[in-house]
C-alpha cells in the first residue's frame, strides 16, 4: 500500500510539476485571444496619414487656364486672302499665242492668255526682260515670213504694253519659218507654227 501511495504520490507530484510546466501555456491562451480581436497585418498598416494623402491624390485638382496670347495689330481673314489669293493661283510660267493663216491681228482666244501673260511679267517676274518671237509656217517666202513674223511679235507687245507691262523690258525677233515648231507639213502643224513665243531674259 506504502509502495501505491508512494506511486500516486509520486504521480502526484509529476502531476504538479507537469502542471507547473503547462501553466505558462494556460496563460498564454488569454494571449492568444486577445490576439485574435486585435486587427490584421493588413488593416495595421492603413495607417489614417496615408489615407490623407491617397485622397488628396485623387480628389481633382482645378487648373486655371493659360492666358490669352496677346492681340496682334495684323490684319487677318479677307485683308490676308484678298491679297494672297491670285499670287498663289498665278503660273510661272508664260504661254505663247497663235494666229490665223497670213495674220497679224490678235485672235479673240489669244486675249486671255495675253491677259495672263501680262500678270505673270507683273508678278513673278518684274524685273526681267522679255523677248518675243514672231514665228510662221513654213508656205510663203522667207523674205516674207521675216515680215510677217516681226510684226506678229510687235503686236503682241504693244498689248502687253497696253495691259501695263513697260515697253523697254519687251525685245521683239522675228523668225519666220527657219524654226517651226512642229516639223510636219499638215495643218495642226501649220497652226502650230504660227505663233508668238515668249523668252525670258
Amino acid at each position: 500500500m506504502l509502495l501505491t501511495v508512494g506511486c500516486s504520490a509520486f504521480h502526484e507530484v509529476s502531476v504538479v510539476s507537469h502542471g507547473d510546466e503547462v501553466a505558462p501555456v494556460k496563460e498564454a491562451v488569454p494571449e492568444q485571444e486577445t490576439l485574435a480581436s486585435l486587427p490584421s497585418p493588413v488593416e495595421a498598416l492603413a495607417f489614417p496619414e496615408v489615407e490623407q494623402k491617397e485622397r488628396r491624390l485623387t480628389s481633382p485638382v482645378s487648373i486655371p487656364p493659360p492666358p490669352a496670347p496677346p492681340a496682334s495689330n495684323r490684319s487677318e481673314g479677307k485683308d490676308i486672302f484678298s491679297q494672297s489669293a491670285e499670287d498663289t493661283t498665278l503660273p510661272w510660267t508664260v504661254q505663247d499665242i497663235f494666229f490665223d493663216f497670213d495674220q497679224m491681228a490678235i485672235r479673240r482666244d489669244a486675249i486671255p492668255i495675253l491677259e495672263q501673260n501680262a500678270k505673270v511679267l507683273l508678278k513673278r517676274y518684274p524685273d526681267r526682260e522679255v523677248l518675243i518671237q514672231g514665228h510662221c509656217d513654213e508656205r510663203g517666202t522667207e523674205a516674207y515670213n521675216l515680215i510677217l513674223g516681226e510684226r506678229r511679235a510687235s503686236a503682241v507687245k504693244n498689248y502687253l504694253v497696253n495691259l501695263g507691262v513697260t515697253s523697254s523690258r519687251l525685245r521683239v525677233l522675228s523668225l519666220g519659218k527657219s524654226q517651226p515648231f512642229c516639223p510636219e507639213r499638215t495643218i495642226p502643224c501649220f497652226q502650230h507654227n504660227r505663233r508668238a513665243h515668249f523668252v525670258l531674259k
